[in-house]
Formats: structure tokens, sequence, C-alpha cells
């Protein structure tokens, strides 16, 4: 008896992979989807600050309010001597329960003709056959056929990289965080903190978890990966910033941030999504909304694929795919990879000096032109990072 076959095989079950599948399946003629991931999505803790802007989120979807747990309306920057510079942002932004999300969202996709299969990751996603079909492997020893395969395994992803689709990322940074109790700040606002000594490469966050929670973290540069013990920075500034604790978890991750070069993510048969395609904004290290995004953008184009005959139609498909990633975040995230560079480059005592003369603004006049006027144009060493956004 041959394998099982379906006309598109999703792995992954997070934000990309449930969105790519859930694009598939609110079509009127819905192919057939298999909806694989290595574990339950919602019964593992979520390694993930859960910080989305609405508007982001809004793009691919319109939440549930059982997936909002607050409501942020203010960002904090915390220069290297502590000086606080605080931005309102009338466009707000979502603290949200991803793994109720992961949850719901696979359950509407089941109801509406997928099969899950959770708890058995995927091994191998193998070479085309003169058909066109690809054999995924699970690890139970078990397999599955099919023409399309939507790889949203995350940013460790090594599926299918022998055939000129890229599978390793340029600039995966290590992330640290932990769920803490005892923060005495507002659940409004996140909070981040730069400085070499606190973060080489990258920042610190406190971001509120609930009324009465925060996640609190590092993520440090890919280049210091290696050369700093994160843990100990962990350690170092929750001591240092909010001093006695109590931890509730410890959570570590990798991010996988766009690089400057551009990346193959599609090719016929087989596409990249979310966090194995490399998606996150290489600066602010968001990468939700980005997946989502992503995951809508592979299920369109995997839809285009199904009702291809050659190879020679997919190639052009998988070329409009990238064209249109590209137009959507990525060009810009190719950008902010350049910024990103430059950024680790400028002394402390630069951005010390900018938050200096932005904490002199009021509130209600910091707007982010102000920003760019009042800091860049008065240290040429931030604004020359920033001029490849010119």
């Amino acid at each position: 008896m041959g394998a099982e076959a379906y006309d598109i095989v999703v792995i992954g079950a997070g934000p990309a992979g449930l969105c790519a599948a859930r694009h598939l399946l609110s079509r009127s003629s819905r192919p057939s989807v298999l909806l694989l991931d290595k574990t339950e999505p919602w019964r593992e803790p979520v390694a993930c600050a859960e910080g989305v802007g609405r508007l982001s989120l809004l793009e691919t979807i319109h939440p549930e309010d059982s997936w909002i747990r607050l409501v942020v309306d203010t960002a904090v920057f915390h220069s290297p001597d502590g000086t606080v510079v605080t931005y309102h942002d009338a466009n707000k932004g979502y603290i949200i329960n991803r793994a109720l999300m992961h949850r719901d969202l696979a359950l509407w996709c089941e109801e509406h003709g997928a099969v899950n299969r959770f708890g058995n990751g995927v091994t191998e996603v193998s070479l085309p056959d003169r058909a066109g079909r690809r054999r995924v492997t699970l690890e139970d020893g078990s397999s599955v056929r099919s023409g399309l395969v939507i790889d949203a395994s995350g940013p460790l992803s090594r599926l299918g990289g022998t055939e000129g689709i890229d599978w390793k990322a340029d600039d995966l940074e290590p992330a640290l965080f932990a769920h803490v109790e005892g923060v005495d700040l507002k659940t409004s606002a996140v909070h981040i903190y730069v400085g070499k000594e606190t973060a080489p490469g990258g920042y610190a966050w406190a971001f509120p978890r609930d009324e009465k929670s925060f996640n609190v973290g590092i993520v440090i540069g890919s280049a210091y990966k290696g050369k700093v013990n994160i843990r100990r920075l962990l350690d170092k500034f929750l001591a240092n910033t909010f001093g006695a604790l109590k931890v509730r978890g410890m959570y570590a991750g990798s991010i996988p941030c766009t690089s400057a070069n551009k990346r193959t993510t599609a090719i016929p048969g087989l596409i990249r999504a979310g966090d194995a395609a490399g998606t996150v904004n290489p600066v602010s290290r968001a990468g939700i909304a980005e997946a989502m995004l992503s995951g809508v953008a592979a299920g369109r184009s995997a839809l285009a694929m199904l009702g291809t005959a050659t190879d020679r139609e997919r190639a052009r498909i998988c070329a409009r795919h990238e064209k249109d990633w590209a137009q959507r975040r990525g060009k810009r995230h190719r950008k902010l990879a350049k910024v990103k560079g430059a950024l680790v480059r400028v002394p402390d005592a630069d951005y010390n000096r900018a938050a200096h003369a932005l904490s002199g603004i009021s509130q209600d006049e910091l707007t982010m032109s102000r920003i760019f006027t009042a800091a860049l144009g008065r240290f040429p060493r931030l604004a020359w990072a920033m001029r490849h956004l010119m």
C-alpha cells in the first residue's frame, strides 16, 4: 500500500503554518491539507515575548478578544546610562496569548477539513519524483506524499536543504527570557534597554505578560554567540534592574533575523514561511505578524502552484512569491539589516547623548519625526548608521 497523499502538507503549526493552512482552507475549493507539528503547539511553553503591533496583526487576522492579554500604548527606551525616553503610540499594540491563538487556529483548520497530526516531527522532505510529488517522513517512520510542501517548522529547519532553497539563517541570534513576578512597572508599556554591557549587539527587554507578571529577556547579536554567556547577562540584568523577583520559568530560543542578503525561499513544490524563511525584523526582532503574513503568502502561492502543470509555471509563481514578499517586508528588512550592522558600531556614549536630547522633549510632542530631527541630526554616527533607510 502506498503512502497517504495530500494536496498540500504544512509543516509547523505556529503562526506561519497556521495562517498558511487557514488561507488554504478558506477557499471555496479546498485542497486536502495535512498540518504537522513535532509538539502540540498550545501545550508547550511558547518561547516568545508575545508582543505584536495592532496594525501589523490586522494585516492578516482580526484577533479574538480571548487572545489579547493586554493592550500596550507606550514604549520606554533606557539608554546605557539609565536615561529614559518614553514614546506613546496611538496605534497601540497587543500582548497576546499565543498558545490560545495556536489552539483556536488549529481547531478551526481541523473543523474546515485539515488533518492535524501533532506530536510527531518531520525528519525529511525528499526530492520530487517524476510526477513532482515528495515524500514527507515523520519521526515515527511513517510517511505521506504531496506535490506541495510549506515548511514553517522554525528557525532551525534543514528540510529541503539540497535543492537550491536557502536553509541556513544568515543572522541567527541567541535569546533568553524569564517569566517573572515582582516587576514594578506599568502593564501598559514595554521597556527596551540598550548598552554593550547589557546586551552586546542586541537589547534587553521587559514586556508585561499579564496583570501580575512580566517576560524579561535578552537578545544578543549573532557575532557575540559563544563569546558571552547570555545566562549570566540575564541574571545580572534581572538583579541590577529589578532586584528580588520570583522566576516562574526560563526559556531559550533563536531569532532568525532577515539579513542583508537576498534569499531563495520558494522553489517548485516547496515554500518556506515564517522563521524558516528568516522573516524577522532585524532591528526590532519582531516576528509574529511577519510570520503570519508570510504564512498567508505561502498559502496563496501554494494554491497557485496546485493549479499548474509544469515546473516552468511553478518557477514563475516562486519568482512572484519572492517579489511580493520583497514589496511587503523583505526589501525594507534588508535595509534594516544594514542599519543594524551599523548601529552595533555606535558607541554607548552616542546613545546616551541622544537620549539626553530626547528626554527634554515633552511626551506629547515626541513623535518619530522629532526623534529623527532631534537625535539623528545632532549625532553624526547615529545618522550615518541610519543612512540605509534614506
